[in-house]
C-alpha cells in the first residue's frame, strides 16, 4: 500500500484513508489522514504519481503534496522484472520541502507478486538528517476470486541502525498484513491493511524541527484503506 511503482506503468487513482498513532512517513501524520492520488503511466518507459494529503486531528488541519517520476529501466528488453528509478519532490505538512530519490525493484509471478523500493530522501530544513533511508517491502498472493493477501514491512531512518546520534530519535519499522479485493466487473480494488509501529533503535539526538511523523519514543500502529480505480 505504500510502494510507490507497483503495477509497472499501469493508470489508476487512489483514495487512501488511514488512522494511526505514533505514525511515520510514507503514512504522513498522527490521527486521521486522507489521500487522494493519481499513478499515470507515460508511454512504455516512464510514470508519474503523484498525491495530496489532508491531516486531521493534531491541531489544525493541513495539507502535504507529493510527485515522483519513474523510469522503468528493463522495459525494452521485455524483462520480467521491474526495475525503476526516479526522482521526486514533497511538500511536508509542516511546510518542509524534500527532495526524494527512488529506486524500485520487483517481479510479477503466475499467482504472486513482490516488490520492494529504496527512497532517499533529503530535507531542506538544518535541523534535519542531511540523508534519510526509508525501504518498503511487500508480498501478495492472489487466492480466488480476485481476493489477494499479503504483508508488509516499512523501515525509516534506518541509519539509526549504525548511528548512535541519528537525528530523528532512531530507526522505526512497521508491519502488518494486508489484503485485497476486486470488484466484480468493475474497476474497483480495494486494500485494507494495518499493523504495529515500532522504534527500533533509540537516539539521544532529537532535532527540534517540527515532524510530520511523531519523535517520542513511544510504539505505535497503523490501519488504512485505499481504493483504487484502474483507468
Amino acid at each position: 500500500m505504500t510502494s510507490t511503482g507497483q503495477n509497472g506503468t499501469s493508470s489508476f487513482v487512489h483514495y487512501d484513508a488511514a488512522y494511526g498513532r505514533q505514525t511515520f512517513e510514507p503514512f504522513g501524520a498522527d490521527g486521521i489522514e486522507q489521500n487522494l492520488g493519481l499513478q499515470a503511466g507515460l508511454g512504455n518507459f516512464f510514470t508519474l504519481a503523484a498525491n495530496v494529503g489532508l491531516a486531521v486531528g493534531n491541531g489544525p488541519s493541513t495539507t502535504s503534496q507529493q510527485a515522483e517520476i519513474l523510469a522503468h529501466l528493463l522495459t525494452a528488453l521485455n524483462s520480467p522484472v521491474d526495475f525503476s528509478a526516479g526522482l521526486g519532490y514533497r511538500h511536508e505538512y509542516g511546510g518542509t520541502g524534500v527532495l526524494l530519490s527512488r529506486i524500485v525493484l520487483g517481479r510479477q509471478f503466475q499467482s504472486s507478486e513482490a516488490y520492494g523500493n529504496i527512497l532517499i530522501e533529503h530535507a531542506f530544513s538544518p535541523y534535519r538528517d542531511p540523508v534519510d533511508l526509508t525501504t518498503t517491502f511487500g508480498y501478495s498472493r492472489y487466492i480466488s476470486g480476485g481476493v489477494r493477501v499479503g504483508v508488509e514491512a516499512v523501515g525509516q531512518d534506518l541509519e539509526g541502525f549504525w548511528e548512535s546520534d541519528e537525528a530523528e530519535g532512531g530507526a522505526v519499522v512497521y508491519a502488518g498484513p494486508t489484503a485485497a479485493v476486486v470488484f466484480p466487473g468493475t474497476n474497483l480494488n480495494l486494500v485494507l491493511g494495518g499493523g504495529l509501529i515500532v522504534r527500533a533503535t533509540h537516539s539521544p539526538r532529537m532535532s527540534g524541527a517540527y515532524r510530520d511523523f511523531n519523535t517520542s519514543l513511544g510504539n505505535g500502529f497503523v490501519v488504512r484503506t485505499t481504493l483504487c480505480y484502474a483507468l
